[in-house]
This record gives C-alpha cells, sequence and structure tokens, in this order.
C-alpha cells in the first residue's frame, strides 16, 4: 500500500460495523456532518478545506488534520501526524469525541439513515447480509490496544460538578489519568450530562452560587485551580474545559452573566496559552457587565504553567500577591453606588503603619532624602538598600533598625560602576553580599545607556519616561519590593520642578503611584540649599525650610528625612568627646522633618566613619554623655534583665498589669544581677518606662509582635530571639 492510501484509509471498527459506517458517511449530508464535527470540536480551527485539532481527545493544536471540502472524495479523511495514523470518518469522529456507540451515532442519523423511532437494533446490517457466514476475523497485532470508551461507568481520579444558582447540577467533570505503555501521564477530561457525554447550552461558570454571593471573584484556569483558591476564602471560578474548549469562534456558548456587576481578578496560567485564554475571558466578562477586572501576573521566576494550585501547594501568601497586585491598579470611582460610603470602605481595623526603618522611614510610601551635596547622600542610601537586602534586623546610618526586608533597586546617575564598587568594597569588605537572601540591584546608568527621564514634559503634560517605562513593567514583576532609591532627582526628572509647582506636583504624584503600585519606600536624593556659616540649621523646621524646589515637593511626599552641617565649634566639640579626629564634612545633624503619620522626629547626631566614608549615628554616646553614671548603669541593668526574659521565653512589655517590666521586677523572685540591681536601684513604673524609652532610642531594645495579628508591644534586645523570629513562649498569657 502507498503512503498516500495509507494516509487515506478510515480507521474500521471490524467488517460489522465497516458497512453502517460507510452509509452513514454515504447518505448523511456533508453539511451535517461538518456541523457535527463543529459541535464536537469547539476549540477546532478552521484553514481553508482544512479542521485541525490536537487529538480525537479535543486537546488544542494541529495534529488532527481532516479534510472538510464537501466536494472532495476525501471529504471528513485525514491523518494523525502525532501518531502516523490514517483517520477520518463521522462515525469515528462521534465514537471517540463525544464517546458514543455505534448504535447511538446511527440513532442520531436516524431519519437520513430510514430508521424508525425506536432504540436502535443491536447488529443494524441487512438480513440477507446476516444469513451470511462471518468473516473470518482480522488478526490484529498483540500491542494494538483497543481505544478507551468513556462513559458514566469508567473509573475516574477526579469528579468536579457545575451548577446553576439553586444548586441544580448542570454537567459533570471528570477527569481521568493514565499512563500509556511508554510511561507517560495523561490527563483527559470528559463532560458528562443527562447520563451522556455532552456540554449543557448556554456553557456555565463554575461555582455559581458563591460568585452570586460575593463582590470579587477570582478566575483561574481549571476546577483545580478554582478549588485551591475557594480553600483560601476566594470565591473562585473557571470556564469549562479550560484553553481546549474556550475560544472567539465559541465565545457565544458560554455564559458569562453571573459576573454582571462584579469585580473579577483573572489568574492566568504562567505561558502564553493561559496568558491569551485570560485576555478573552477579561473581554467576556467586561461585555457581560463586570465592574472592574484585574490580570494578575506571575511573581518574576516563577516556572512556565505555573497557576494557584501550584501557589498554594508551595505555601505562596496568595493574600498578598493579590493585595499587592491591587494595589498596582487604577480602581474606577463610583460615586453613584455605596461602596465608597464611610461605612463600606472603612470596616475594621485600621491597619498598623509598617517602617522600613522602625519608627522613621515609613515602608510604601514616597520619601526624599535632603541634604547638602558632598554629605554622602549616596552612601547612606547605598547603606540602606544592602541592608534592606540583607535580611538583617541591623542598624540603618539613618538612625534605628532597618525593620522590613526585602528586594532593593537603586538608580544612580552620577556615579559609574567603578566608583559603586569601591564604595560598596568600603562597606562591605567580608563580601557578605554574596549570601543576600534579597535582590540588591544596582544601576549604575552612566554605564549602562545613560541616565534617563522617569518624568518629562511633552506637550504641557507630565508623563512617565518611556524608558523608565519600560523598566518599571520589570519592576511590578518583583513581588518583594521593599526600596527604590532614585539618585539624585534632578538627573531624572527632564521638567523645572525647582520653579513650576506643577511640575513638582506631578512628580510627587508619580512617586506616590510607584510607592502604591509596588508597596515599597520610594526615596528621592535631592539637594538643600547651601546654608550661611553665620546661619547655622538647628532645628528640623529649618532644615525643611531649605529643601530646594517648590513646596509642592515637600508637601507631596508623605515623609522627608534631612541631614545638615553643624557649626564647626559644636562639631569640633563632639569629636573632642567621642575620641574623633575633626574634619570638614565629619559632623551632621539629622531627623525626620515631614511625616503624615507617626514618627520619631527627634534630632540625630552623625559622625562620619573615617575607613568607609559613612555617616553614623552616634545620638546614643552623645545622650550618654550628658547622663548621670547613674542613669547608665540602670540602662544596663534594665538591658540584661530585658535579654534575660526574651531568651527564658517571657518578654515583657513596657506597661501593662500583668505582663509589664515594672510589675516583672517588683514580682520576681529571682537572684539574678540585674533584678536585685533594678529593685535596689528603686523608682515607680514611669522611671522604668523612662529607662525603657532611652534604651529603645538608642537602637538597643526594640518592640515585636508574636503574632501576624498582634500589637507590636514584646520587647526585645537588638538582634535578640524576637528580631531572629526564633522566639518561643513559654507562658499561656491572653496575649501570647
Amino acid at each position: 500500500m502507498s503512503d498516500k492510501d495509507n494516509i487515506m484509509t478510515i480507521l474500521r471498527f471490524g467488517n460489522t460495523t465497516s458497512q453502517m459506517t460507510d452509509k452513514i458517511s454515504d447518505l448523511v449530508p456533508r453539511t451535517t456532518q461538518l456541523q457535527d464535527l463543529f459541535d464536537t470540536y469547539p476549540n477546532g480551527v478552521r484553514h481553508g478545506t482544512t479542521f485541525m485539532i490536537g487529538s480525537f481527545q479535543g486537546e488544542a493544536g494541529s495534529s488532527l488534520q481532516l479534510n472538510i471540502d464537501i466536494h472532495n472524495p476525501n471529504f471528513m479523511r485525514g491523518q494523525d501526524w502525532a501518531t502516523g495514523d490514517g483517520v477520518g470518518g463521522i462515525t469515528k469522529i462521534l465514537m471517540e469525541g463525544r464517546g458514543w456507540t455505534l448504535k447511538e451515532v446511527s440513532a442520531h442519523y436516524q431519519s437520513f439513515l430510514g430508521i424508525e423511532h425506536t432504540p436502535a437494533p443491536e447488529n443494524p446490517i441487512k438480513p440477507e447480509l446476516a444469513r451470511q457466514p462471518a468473516p473470518t476475523p482480522i488478526q490484529q497485532p498483540e500491542q494494538v490496544v483497543a481505544k478507551k470508551i468513556y462513559n458514566l461507568n469508567t473509573p475516574f481520579d477526579t469528579e468536579y460538578t457545575y451548577t446553576d444558582a439553586d444548586g441544580v447540577v448542570l454537567v459533570t467533570v471528570r477527569k481521568y489519568v493514565e499512563t500509556d505503555s511508554d510511561g507517560n501521564v495523561k490527563k483527559q477530561f470528559r463532560q458528562f450530562m443527562d447520563g451522556r457525554m455532552g456540554l449543557p447550552e448556554p456553557r456555565p461558570l463554575y461555582n455559581i452560587p458563591n460568585i452570586l454571593a460575593s463582590d470579587k471573584i477570582i478566575w483561574a484556569e481549571g476546577e483545580k485551580c478554582a478549588d485551591a483558591l475557594t480553600s483560601m476564602g476566594f470565591a473562585a471560578t473557571c470556564t469549562i474545559g479550560g484553553a481546549g474548549m474556550l475560544s472567539d469562534r465559541v465565545a457565544e456558548k458560554f455564559d458569562f452573566s453571573p459576573l454582571n456587576g462584579k469585580d473579577v481578578v483573572l489568574w492566568p496560567d504562567n505561558d502564553k496559552a493561559g496568558r491569551e485564554l485570560a485576555a478573552l475571558v477579561e473581554r467576556l466578562a467586561k461585555e457581560a457587565g463586570a465592574k472592574s477586572t484585574l490580570m494578575l501576573r506571575a511573581p518574576f521566576g516563577k516556572p512556565e504553567k505555573w497557576d494557584a494550585a501550584d501557589a498554594l501547594d508551595e505555601q505562596f501568601d496568595i493574600h498578598r500577591f493579590i493585595r499587592q497586585s491591587e494595589s498596582k491598579v487604577k480602581k474606577p470611582i463610583h460615586l453613584l453606588d455605596d461602596s465608597l460610603n464611610i461605612n463600606n470602605y472603612f470596616v475594621g481595623n485600621a491597619p498598623e503603619q509598617n517602617y522600613l526603618i522602625g519608627n522613621t522611614i515609613p515602608l510604601g510610601v514616597p520619601t526624599i532624602f535632603a541634604a547638602a551635596g558632598d554629605s554622602g547622600k549616596g552612601m547612606m542610601t547605598l547603606d540602606l538598600a544592602m541592608k534592606v537586602a540583607s535580611g538583617k534586623p541591623m542598624q540603618s546610618s539613618f538612625g534605628g533598625i532597618v525593620s522590613t526586608h526585602g528586594d532593593a533597586i537603586i538608580l544612580s546617575a552620577e556615579d559609574d560602576k567603578d566608583e559603586m564598587h569601591r564604595r560598596i568594597e568600603r562597606m562591605d569588605p567580608m563580601e557578605e553580599r554574596m549570601e543576600y537572601p534579597n535582590n540588591l540591584k544596582i544601576l549604575p546608568l552612566p554605564n549602562l545607556g545613560g541616565v534617563f527621564p522617569i518624568m518629562q514634559k511633552i506637550d504641557n503634560s507630565y508623563v512617565m519616561g518611556e524608558e523608565f517605562g519600560r523598566i518599571y513593567d520589570q519592576i511590578l514583576e518583583m513581588q518583594n519590593l521593599a526600596l527604590l532609591v532614585i539618585d539624585p532627582m534632578a538627573s531624572f526628572v527632564h521638567a523645572d520642578v525647582n520653579a513650576d509647582p506643577a511640575a513638582g506636583a506631578a512628580f510627587m504624584g508619580m512617586l506616590a503611584q510607584i510607592s502604591t503600585e509596588t508597596g515599597a519606600t520610594v526615596m528621592v536624593n535631592h539637594h538643600m540649599a547651601k546654608i550661611k556659616d553665620n546661619d547655622p540649621v538647628t532645628t528640623p523646621e529649618q532644615a525643611r525650610n531649605l529643601i530646594r524646589g517648590t513646596s509642592a515637593i515637600v508637601d507631596g511626599v508623605r515623609c522627608a528625612f534631612s541631614i545638615w552641617n553643624v557649626e564647626e565649634r559644636l562639631g569640633r566639640q563632639r569629636c573632642k568627646d567621642l575620641n574623633v579626629d575633626y574634619a570638614r564634612n565629619t559632623v551632621f545633624d539629622g531627623a525626620v522633618v515631614k511625616a503624615n503619620g507617626p514618627a520619631n522626629r527627634d534630632i540625630r547626631h552623625f559622625i562620619r566613619n573615617s575607613n568607609t566614608g559613612l555617616l553614623e549615628d552616634r545620638s546614643e554616646d552623645i545622650r550618654s554623655l550628658a547622663r548621670s553614671e547613674a542613669v547608665r548603669i540602670r540602662m544596663q541593668h534594665m538591658f540584661d534583665f530585658i535579654a534575660m526574659m526574651e531568651n527564658n521565653g517571657s518578654a515583657v512589655t513596657k506597661g501593662g498589669s500583668s505582663d509589664g517590666a515594672f510589675e516583672a521586677i517588683r514580682t520576681s523572685s529571682s537572684g539574678e544581677p540585674c533584678v536585685v540591681a533594678l529593685k535596689a536601684c528603686g523608682g515607680g513604673e514611669s522611671t522604668v518606662k523612662n529607662t525603657i524609652t532611652a534604651l529603645q532610642e538608642a537602637g538597643r531594645v526594640d518592640a515585636h509582635r508574636l503574632t501576624q495579628s498582634g500589637i507590636k508591644k514584646l520587647l526585645g534586645v537588638t538582634g535578640g530571639p524576637l528580631s531572629r523570629l526564633e522566639y518561643t513562649a513559654v507562658t499561656a498569657r491572653d496575649n501570647l
């Protein structure tokens, strides 16, 4: 037999069926056969006179190709290129695609075959043929295995039920997991209704009762993913058959009306087919009246086909992922409904303010860091970025402990790669950066094609720069970004922010958008006006007024931190007290000069480290010089006591009747030196609290929460078990 003859051979089902197969092919109108082909495989693709599908099981693809030219003798015949078999015939198609028997196929075409409206005979062949001797059966090769026929009696692995709003079952989807002779695992999905394979019209969404009872719906690709999200407390759905059944051509067969008025979040599989399917679902949801849509993007580094079920298996923080993604999208404003009413929009406990640097620099807000030239702004922000990425609770150069860790990015317009490398080496001579758990990306733009505008003015409008827009798309893929440093502002703004209030307001608004969309602190290095020698800065208010540019710059950020030179006489005295050599640009003061929330506004005192070139917060050393010896001794005893209680798993709080430090000291029978000494010092609860406050200001002690939902009140020493997330409580107090 020639290759051509082989290609065009119809797969037969034995001599007893071949005649009926031929009869069906000859007598049923070809237009009717075509319609049945299209209905059986809605995911198929027509290309001229060729119909393409992945397999008889309905997968998308082009491996199976059939001739659909009604005038061609080879109509409904073709080739399965995946197996090399010749295929064809509407009977074969319906038996494979719908799981029908020959009897059911014949009954389907009874009007064309002249069959009475009675149950089809078991062997519908002519009586005269039935009287003839049965032909000798053809011996089949041993390796040939009969094709599996799926019906309600076929064992299955998983079952998913689609219902209407009242819980009435519309269709059942069964998943079959099979292993072929080569050990390859294949998944097959079959839909059943009314006792046989088939699909309802219209085709419903999954989990309709929960959809109708919820305002926000998450669509995922497949029932397994929808169930995974449902287990996390979300109202989740999917479309029947996934990418294999939904296409533009058959979109009208699906009912998306339950999404009317809903906020729809789409979570596609992490591949091209998944994203294309999600885009189609998004369009159909909008056409059905969805209130809003949000397309999720898989976090950077996730493997192909990663989905919601994978996220659940790996204990991925799904709630945070969706929450952060929602913050990255501008939501429509609806003033005519109740969604923005105070009693709907502001419900429950207000979220606690999170900090990048404890009680100093908030997390997730735009921040201005202003200083005079040659003060070391770049060194301080580089140090901060390294400590954010380190994953360790470390004292920041701004004062206070780095309390949030994650990825960090520095956009440097002035310093090239070599200079940045020298600075990194001075601050990290032991190369601890090689072990950072988070990503620190430093972009020395002079080596990367030059500086690009973050904002520029075009036709009297302020817009995001095209090159930064491309980088920003990549930034949005980073799910753990905590800090973005822009150094300096002037290099990245192609507009006069120093003279034009509109330009300043536009840029600050863009920074606020970036902070909101990423959840990261965006810190912009900026210049202060030159300080007159005869008029030194002594207060944060004076420093704030010296920040260059219009008032819109400072007004438009949530936080501003400034450092300024101290007068020479005071600087020399501090260096003498600390046994440090004095030099110009060595001694600075600094403080939070603007904050839209709680913040430590105390003035901090900085001395430049001669080895690293970095300004270091020496506030506690300077304050301690002014304290009495008795106060310093009490602070050390209190520090030892807090460390002892933390290590014992019985951490105390600053106040409180049951777990406060004062009560714990008063009632303690311990003979530890720190307890004995604190009792001997005397003083009431206010003295204890003031001593703890002094330790907190010195960065030696911090407050921590034991549970995610709890408040920060348990005291621990810097670098202790609480800060390392290793604390194990040994009490049964309600607060623990």
